[in-house]
């Protein structure tokens, strides 16, 4: 038992390493076991709405918190569907709650997903949430003390970077940015364990030289003038991921088919105004205090790429696995065309 949950554990080391820095949701502990609803729940006793038991995070989520936030635009929820968002602290806490059928839907990282479905966890990827993409949108920055005379990339060596997580995607950025320096990120550089809403405090006081800051913690960091950026997300990592996507229970998707294709219809539509309404739709989710940010920064800030239509980049999956091979984080490859579906998108 012991080893299942640390290859459990393991596995979600790769999920997104972003703690508790975007939603004020009350953070509530998955349904118990006992209570546990089955995956063939169907809408089809008294043409009851599908609950749609969803496992969440606290950052780069702005569209699911918009779906409850603003119901004007889900017009099939409570009709085909409702959503029930259960957001998780812990990123292994949500693959464990998968896993006991306890939510149907994560929110999780692509590089996750890939080492689950190696380890046999059925899975269904059925779109995207978030993307780090070159050249569009914010990408992460990883950032020094202006003061610190790291002026170039070749100045990282003997330094040591702070990453929220070991074999987590800010840390396969940290590594590949390394090498593309000419440097070895095995022996030229260390690296620190940091809860990223520390990473500012731990830059200053120098316990880490390189610190990584997704948004919003980067307009914070930056705009008191006291960083610089040496590298981001993209420096070494040239391919658009799909940073975070939605990775679905097959044979609840295959039994409630008609209220994921009315979820995903919803979730498209909020996407799209959220991408052609950022500001206001985050002033939304302020005034609605699902997000606990500097109002200020947090409103006019750059956010990552989103994939309007849902779709996931299929061919960048290839090459982000390349590159899980080659730093021996995944020993047997999977090909995405297994488990990615995106069939239930809107046409």
């Amino acid at each position: 038992m012991k080893k299942g949950l640390g290859k459990i554990a393991f596995i979600l080391s790769l999920a997104v390493g972003l703690a508790a820095c975007g939603s004020g949701q009350t953070n509530q502990p998955a349904q118990p076991a006992g209570e546990q609803k089955p995956a063939e729940q169907t809408a089809s006793a008294g043409n009851q709405p599908v609950e749609i038991r969803l496992g969440g995070g606290f950052a780069s989520e702005e569209p699911f918190w918009l779906m409850q936030v603003d119901p004007s635009l889900t017009p099939n929820q409570g009709k085909s569907y409702t959503l029930n968002i259960t957001q998780f602290r812990a990123n292994a806490d949500r693959l464990n709650a998968y896993q006991a059928n306890q939510i149907d839907i994560a929110s999780i990282g692509q590089g996750a997903t890939m080492l689950a479905a190696s380890q046999g966890i059925q899975l269904k990827v059925i779109g995207s949430v978030v993307k780090d993409s070159p050249g569009k949108g914010f990408n992460t920055k990883f950032m020094a003390l202006k003061d610190s005379g790291i002026k170039s990339m070749a100045d990282l060596k003997g330094k040591v970077i702070g990453i929220p997580d070991f074999k987590a995607p800010t840390d396969l950025w940290a590594r590949a940015a390394v090498r593309s320096a000419g440097l070895d990120p095995d022996t030229d550089v260390k690296y620190a364990v940091i809860p990223i809403p520390s990473m500012g405090e731990a830059v200053k006081s120098k316990k880490i030289d390189v610190g990584v800051f997704p948004q919003p913690f980067f307009e914070t960091a930056n705009a008191s003038g006291e960083f610089v950026e040496v590298f981001n997300s993209k420096t070494g990592v040239n391919v658009e991921e799909d940073f975070l996507v939605m990775m679905a229970n097959p044979d609840f998707v295959t039994k409630n088919e008609q209220a994921i294709k009315d979820f995903l219809s919803d979730f498209t539509n909020t996407v799209k105004y959220y991408e052609e309404n950022g500001e206001a739709a985050r002033q939304k989710l302020i005034d609605a205090k699902k997000v606990q940010a500097d109002p200020a920064l947090y409103v006019k800030m750059t956010d990552n790429n989103r994939s309007v239509d849902g779709t996931v980049n299929i061919e960048a999956w290839g090459k982000i696995q390349e590159m899980l091979v080659a730093e021996k984080w995944l020993d047997k490859p999977v090909d995405p065309n297994t488990i990615i579906d995106m069939s239930y998108l809107p046409k």
